[in-house]
């Protein structure tokens, strides 16, 4: 039998399912889907010494994951204020309110702009 490999960060995706609680949409307002998952975003990026913690994650799919890399090289305030965003609701500690799904159809619309026009 091969090695097994322990991975933390489904652990992470899992407790932060369980605090969240997504109700069919990520955090970037995409739908998640079986070929859709959620993944975990840093915010404070893993080569800068972001940790591999609820506080600094973001719950995105992998279409939006590859989304918001996009908009890190296009846009940086559009991509900075998608990670403030992220600050915000991992600050609340609760599922997503309407607050929260308004301001990131906001921003959805903004970066669909910066990436598709």
């Amino acid at each position: 039998m091969g090695t097994i490999y322990y991975n933390k960060t489904k652990d992470i995706i899992k407790a932060m399912v369980t605090i969240y609680r997504p109700d069919g949409y990520d955090w970037m307002n995409y739908l998640i889907t079986t070929r859709n998952i959620l993944t975990f975003h840093h915010i404070i990026k893993e080569c800068d010494g972001g940790l591999l913690a609820i506080e600094n994650g973001a719950l995105v799919t992998k279409n939006a994951h590859r989304i918001l890399n996009m908009v890190e090289y296009r846009d940086i305030v559009l991509y900075q204020a998608w990670n403030d965003l992220f600050k915000e609701i991992n600050r609340s500690h609760e599922p997503i309110d309407e607050y929260f799904k308004n301001e990131s159809r906001v921003l959805k619309l903004h970066t669909q702009n910066v990436l598709y026009k």
